[in-house]
């Protein structure tokens, strides 16, 4: 699977290397986004500006890391939308301070990763279904690259927005 805005390929990140690459994107992250001035500034009324990029990203780690430990627990759950575009808005996403959510993308990044970390095989095998972009049933592993992807591909908009 390759994403077509970005380039990145989910094959990229091999199942055993999902926990560094995460912890790897963070730090990026943390590069990009603690140093801003005007972080909440939209290029457009419809486009996200660099921090309501980073709190998504801090957001989808959290959500990811949940509805991972829930597929460790449950045969082939299925998950709940994060209502990523009202989280902006009711989260406040504008008001918070760059280099705070600079770190805290780091220990969600490392929350993810050491499950990922732990993982066997098997586990990674194992199938939920996601619903984005479309409900498929999926494997945990490529839960970890598709998460991965998120990262990488909102650090692009996130850097394009700076």
């Amino acid at each position: 699977m390759r994403c077509e805005e970005c380039g990145f390929s989910y094959d990229s990140v091999e199942r055993d290397a999902i926990a560094a690459a995460l912890r790897e994107v963070a730090g990026r992250w943390r590069e990009h986004l603690a140093p801003l001035v005007d972080a909440d500034r939209r290029p457009g009324p419809e486009v996200w500006s660099p921090i309501e990029y980073g709190c998504h990203v801090r957001d989808v780690l959290l959500s990811q890391r949940e509805r991972l430990l829930l597929a460790l627990v449950e045969d082939s759950p299925s998950f709940r939308p994060m209502y990523r575009d009202e989280r902006v808005v009711l989260a406040r996403y504008a008001g918070e301070a760059p280099a705070v959510v600079a770190d805290e993308i780091v220990v969600a990044a490392d929350l993810l990763a050491r499950v990922f970390d732990g993982l066997d095989a098997a586990q990674l095998a194992r199938g939920c279904t996601y619903n984005y972009p479309e409900p498929a049933v999926r494997e945990l592993a490529w839960l970890g690259q598709h998460t991965v992807h998120e990262a990488e591909h909102h650090l692009l908009d996130a850097s394009s927005r700076s």
